[in-house]
């Protein structure tokens, strides 16, 4: 009954290294490097939606100024 093998002590730590890192429990888990990536993706994030908003509003001048400046050209919408 007291017989571990190898097998059974490694499934035991990967066990227990799970389910420190899925409740946020593990001190390793949380480094330096995960705190850098996390605000590159945020930066990232951001300048996305910055370029989304910026090609929004370039969008939407030119075809304010084709709509004023070439009438007909553009179909209407209702």
């Amino acid at each position: 009954m007291g017989l571990v093998t190898a097998t059974d002590e490694s499934e035991r730590r990967l066990a227990e290294a799970l389910q420190a890192r899925a409740t946020g429990a593990g001190g390793r888990g949380r480094t330096r490097a995960a705190s850098r990536v996390r605000g590159r993706a945020g930066t990232s994030t951001g300048t996305a939606l910055l370029l989304a908003l910026l090609g929004g509003a370039a969008l939407g001048t030119v075809l304010a100024l084709v709509s004023l400046l070439a009438p007909g050209v553009l179909p209407p919408l209702g």
